[in-house]
């Protein structure tokens, strides 16, 4: 008698699924106890169900025909069993019974309700009752026939099993559920296990029955399991001193693995589970406390097909326990069998369960038993925990497979796939292993993720087969498992490489359920990863290579061809089909470019050496990422990439943050490279990017090569970019310098420039960065570093001079540093000299900060040493100040000193008058203009009027005047560099009869130019601030008077005509006048775009969010409080400076009891 194959195995388990189902449905005695089993109560079988009798017997009659004489569907072997020649048309049928039996239990949602007792249909039987039956039929089979299985289903928390007490008509019943939903989270967590079937991480974790399922596992196992009580001082060792009542016996479970006596005691092996109570912070868990003793290597079988071995070489002196809780790692605890035992444990302990099967035909996994397919011959599993004597502990749970093969056959492919591996059929062989491990999580057996590479290179013709890939990709509900392969071919002058092609099986859990009951599976081709693609035909070399990603919906590809060494053609390109949000959509990129060698002449020596563009659909302008590449070096991504099949995945990836995927932006940007002299000396990559709608900028990259760019001597590499952004209305350019050398000596450095037009107006220019005190403005491009230049650099000589130079509204800074260290094992010379400067022009004055040290050590102590730091200042006259200090072994001396010299000379530039230069602004045409709000709906069309010199002004506009020469209403110290010899305020009124002054206009002021700041002030205070600059003028009174509005009664005529009409009384007449309101508000008038309803309903939130513009505050000194009549804000710095120098004009004291501060570090008063 032969012993059943994989197949009748498969079915002979379907029978025993469904065998209580075909019982209960033998008579109505057997199916009202079914019914009863799972909480409802019925006199009889329920038409629905009735029907299902007659799909339930054909689907057994072909199951016993598929299995032939071999199996009964309670498990035992027949005595007539033999091999069975199973027809295919039986296996169809057999599928087309099980799914009739499927359809018709989800029919009886939705079966009328007249076949259901009124008692049922109370109870929600219809809905409750499929779900419910499959459930019960799972848990049943998995009790029965697989406990080990069920045991690890319910932990978990597929399978839920939980008592409901009577409700309503519903006797007392056990609720079997199914949910798969939880096992993709296991992938990436996989305490899932724990939390969802037993409440893991939360203060309400059932230890009970957590035990009573370990308790079933042993059980299913075969293991002899036993409650114990345990002594108290090891129990409260584990405890960590929580609180237990009085009378509570401490026990633990104990599951006895393996024991058999011997000479000299017991050699066994057991397994203890205790349960660890919260404590402080800590959540409840529970403990395991393995016991080995001596050398262990035992093999026992559980079954006919099972065997398990026990290994160790553990060896605890003094107990050991693993302390598991939620939020931490295995906490180890020993010594507490033997008090006095020195604690110490070292080693590891295994288990081993081995599958055998006599049959060594192999078992489909994944795919078609003809087509590509995933297949293996027999399964191994191990567990156990590794132990280090510093209580490190690693629990481990592994799965081997014996036999495991891949079959590819590429007649599944699609046309260019067949085409190219046309007639393959090959096969893999390999042995993989899957475990967890904790704290780790999943893994393949050599990797430490969940996708393994398994290399392989077997030719069959023009293809090698170059690897295997195995991943498995949880998202979502689903579980995504690829099998893929690389194969390289050769075709005549084309070679061609496919990347990662093979089978997906999509295993997902939807929560209506799918074509497996609550599960859903799907096979599928596995389109590739990429296809690289190389020419060599003489005239025409190069290659490309294009990578797809179909979960992303992203296309991306590589090329690059170079014809007769004269001409190279590069193109890069990334297609998007989702969007960033994940919506279908569409976006693309584009970077063509052409380079010549030699160059194209264009006279004075200049050459042409490339064009290209770039193009955008649905595609933005990332400005902050393509600066940041501006120092990364991510430009050459963009302007004539190099080498771009081996630099594929970095260009795609700089492309992709510089130009993400934005609907209804576009990207257009010409690009052209220059070159001077033969050979090139001087070359230029220069591209425009505009962006529609947004921005403009311009990126680039200069390099200078002396006497030859092969083998230069001098090397500049300067990369560049500039923008302008006209929703910020600023405009500003980076530069910095990369890769660059004067021989050996390297350099560094960068330059940046901002100029802002908008309300917060300022300007900047900076080589090498800022003066170390001055606190510059947010910055749209990356920190300036300083130029640098290393002449020397190696590890016993450094020399290194750095400088740097800034111009801002309010400054003008620059300074230098020179660092040498000299030094080998025993002495080192270190030391420095630098200086950092701040400049005005009138009066012309400077201050220059400077500092120098120079020290000698021997063996690390200190022999010599000099130290300086002071400030110049001058020039009329020249003042010096600071300290000095010497060193000498142990003797010090330290000096201060102040000097002043030179004569005090008026370096002052003559006066100016300001009055003549305010009238000038106001005497300038442009500086008027007429204006009209915004927010006005005009009901009346006015004639078109012809542009000219003169003013037109609407009805109900407004006239404005403003300037941007002098600040008014503001004390003026200066205007630049010259002090006023007229006016120090201005101060602008209206006298003219019929206009009156509507609001103040502001415009922004370099406040340094006109008001007399100290150098701190100068690097604290803001670059530019806004200051009243002109006048908003309109017609005294109100504009928008009219003539009486004209109020209409509407009434209703109401004509009958009845020779016998008699009227009577309208009983709703008093709802027609409020029905006619109500109907007015849906009118024409209120549905107009002008409308005060059309304005409302554009309003979808009450609450709006309003950012105000810079505003300063005079607070008391003592604790930041507002100060008693002091006005509560004002609109810049130097009116608030200003009020407090009027102030302090009266009370003299005022100006050391306030200081000016921004809102938000005033103190709030309750």
């Amino acid at each position: 008698m032969s012993e059943p194959g994989a197949f009748e195995s498969i079915v002979s388990e379907i029978g025993k699924l469904l065998l209580p189902l075909q019982k209960a449905l033998d008579s109505p005695a057997a199916f009202q106890g079914l019914l009863f089993t799972l909480g409802w109560k019925s006199d009889s079988i329920p038409k629905p169900l009735r029907d299902l009798a007659p799909d339930i017997e054909i689907l057994f009659n072909q199951l016993k025909k598929l299995v032939g004489g071999g199996l009964s569907f309670d498990g035992t072997v027949t005595a007539n069993g033999g091999e069975v020649n199973i027809d295919l048309q039986d296996v169809i049928k057999t599928i087309e019974a099980v799914k009739n039996v499927v359809e018709g239990i989800d029919k009886i949602v939705n079966a009328p309700n007249s076949d259901f007792s009124p008692a049922l249909i109370a109870d929600g039987f219809k809905a409750d009752f499929p779900a419910q039956l499959l459930g019960y039929l799972v848990n049943n089979y998995l009790q029965v026939h697989r406990p080990g299985l069920g045991f690890a289903l319910q932990a978990l928390g597929v399978t839920k099993i939980r008592y409901q007490p009577k409700t309503g008509n519903r006797p007392p019943y056990i609720d079997y559920k199914l949910d798969f939903s939880s096992i993709p989270q296991l992938f990436d967590n996989p305490a899932t296990l724990l939390e969802n079937a037993f409440g893991w991480g939360s203060d309400d974790f059932d230890y009970d029955l957590f035990a009573s399922k370990i308790d079933d596992l042993g059980m299913a196992l075969d293991r002899r399991v036993v409650s114990e009580e345990i002594d108290v001082e090891t129990a409260e060792l584990m405890e960590e001193g929580a609180s237990i009542p009085n009378g509570r016996m401490r026990r633990r479970m104990r599951m006895i693995m393996f024991e058999r006596g011997r000479t000299g005691g017991r050699l066994g092996a057991d397994l203890s589970l205790f349960p660890l109570p919260k404590t402080g912070s800590k959540k409840p868990g529970f403990a395991l406390m393995p016991a080995f003793n001596g050398g262990l290597s035992v093999s026992t079988e559980l079954g006919p097909n099972i065997s398990v071995t026990l290994s160790s070489d553990l060896d605890t002196q003094g107990g050991i326990a693993l302390m598991f809780r939620p939020g931490s790692g295995i906490e180890m605890v020993l010594g507490f069998d033997k008090p006095g035992t020195p604690v110490s444990a070292k080693g590891s302990g295994r288990v081993e369960v081995n599958f055998k099967r006599s049959d060594t035909t192999p078992i489909p996994l994944l795919g078609e038993s003809e087509g590509t397919r995933l297949e293996v011959v027999s399964v191994s599993g191990t567990t156990g925990f590794e132990l280090t004597g510093s209580g490190q502990v690693e629990v481990f749970a592994e799965v081997e497979t014996k036999g495991l093969a891949f079959i590819f056959d590429a007649s599944a492919g699609d046309g260019f796939i067949s085409k190219i591996l046309s007639g393959l059929n090959t096969k893999f062989e390999f042995d993989l292993g899957l475990g967890i491990n904790y704290p780790r999580g999943f893994y393949f057996r050599g990797t430490s993720n969940l996708e393994i590479q398994i290399p392989a290179h077997i030719s069959l013709g023009p293809v090698e087969i170059q690897g295997l890939t195995i991943a498995i990709k949880p998202s979502g509900d689903g579980l995504p498992i690829d099998v893929t392969t690389t194969f390289k071919a050769q075709l005549g002058p084309l070679a061609a490489v496919v990347e990662n092609i093979g089978l997906r099986t999509d295993l997902s859990f939807p929560g209506k359920g799918g074509n497996l009951g609550p599960l859903d599976l799907g096979f599928g081709f596995k389109p590739p990863n990429g296809i690289g693609l190389s020419i060599d035909a003489g005239a025409v070399k190069g290659g490309g290579y294009l990578f797809i990603d179909t979960d992303r919906g992203e296309y991306a590809g590589a090329l690059e061809l170079r014809i007769l060494d004269f001409l190279s053609v590069t193109a890069i390109g990334i297609i998007n089909t989702k969007m960033p949000d994940g919506s279908t959509g569409f976006s693309f990129i584009a970077i063509i470019s052409v380079e010549f060698n030699p160059g194209v002449q264009l006279g004075f020596g200049f050459t042409l050496l490339g064009v290209g563009g770039l193009v955008g659909l649905n595609r933005s302008m990332d400005l902050d990422a393509l600066v940041k590449g501006v120092k990364s070096g991510g430009l050459d991504s963009v302007l004539f990439p190099k080498d771009v099949i081996a630099n594929a995945p970095k260009i795609i990836s700089d492309l992709r943050s510089f130009f993400p995927p934005e609907e209804d932006t576009f990207l257009i940007g010409p690009m052209a490279k220059f070159g001077w002299g033969t050979p090139t000396l001087i070359s230029l990559s220069l591209g425009i990017i505009i962006e529609i709608p947004g921005s403009v900028a311009i990126v680039g990259k200069l390099t200078i090569a002396i006497p030859d760019e092969r083998v230069p001597l001098i090397i500049i590499n300067v990369a560049f970019m500039g923008a302008i952004e006209f929703d910020k209305k600023r405009g500003w350019f980076f530069a910095t310098l990369y890769d660059s050398r004067i021989i050996y000596m390297t350099l560094d450095g960068g330059l940046g420039v901002l100029a802002a037009f908008g309300s917060d107006s300022n300007f900047i220019v900076s080589v090498g960065g800022f003066h170390p005190a001055y606190n510059p403005p947010a910055l749209p491009f990356p920190d300036i570093t300083r130029i640098a230049i290393n002449i020397l650099n190696t590890p016993v000589a450094r020399v290194r001079v750095e400088a740097y130079f800034a111009v801002t509204s309010n400054t003008v800074q620059f300074g230098a540093r020179v660092e040498i260290y000299f030094g080998v094992s025993i002495a080192k010379i270190e030391g420095h000299l630098g200086f950092d400067a701040l400049f005005q022009f009138s009066p012309f004055y400077f201050i220059i900060s400077i500092s120098a040290s120079l020290s000698v050590k021997l063996f690390g102590a200190g022999l010599f040493s000099v130290r300086f730091k002071g400030s110049l200042e001058g020039t009329s006259p020249w003042h010096i100040e600071g300290t000095g200090s010497i060193s000498l072994l142990f003797w010090d001396v330290d000096v201060d000193f102040s000097k002043t010299w030179g004569d005090k000379e008026d370096t002052k530039l003559p006066p100016i008058s300001v009055m003549p230069l305010l009238v000038a602004e106001f005497e300038k045409v442009e500086n008027w203009t007429a204006t009209l709000e915004n927010t006005n709906q005009l009901l009346v069309t006015l004639k078109a009027v012809d542009a000219g010199d003169e003013l037109v002004l609407h009805p109900i506009g407004s006239l404005t005047i403003t300037q941007r020469a002098i600040p008014l209403g503001l004390k003026l110290d200066k205007l630049g560099s010259q002090r006023p010899d007229d006016v120090n305020r201005l101060n602008v009124a209206v006298q003219t009869t019929g206009i009156e002054k509507r609001k103040t206009v502001q415009e922004s002021f370099a406040m340094a130019q006109f008001q007399d700041m100290d150098n701190s002030e100068k690097l604290s205070a803001s670059d530019f601030e806004k200051e009243e600059a002109g006048l908003e003028l309109s017609i005294t009174g109100n504009q928008t008077n009219t003539s009486l509005i004209t109020k209409r009664i509407a009434r209703y005529e109401q004509i009958i005509i009845d020779n016998n009409f008699k009227r009577g009384v309208l009983r709703f007449a008093t709802l027609i006048v409020g029905l006619f309101a109500h109907f007015l508000k849906n009118n024409t008038v209120a549905r107009a775009d002008i409308s005060a309803k059309t304005k409302d309903q554009k309003h979808l939130f009450g609450e709006k969010i309003t950012v105000s513009a810079n505003a300063y505050v005079l607070v008391s000194v003592e604790d930041n409080g507002p100060i008693s009549n002091v006005p509560t804000s004002f609109s810049s710095r130097a009116s608030a400076k200003e009020y407090l120098a009027q102030a302090t004009l009266d009370n003299p004291q005022f100006a050391e009891q306030a200081h000016i501060v921004r809102p938000h570090e005033m103190k709030k008063v309750a």
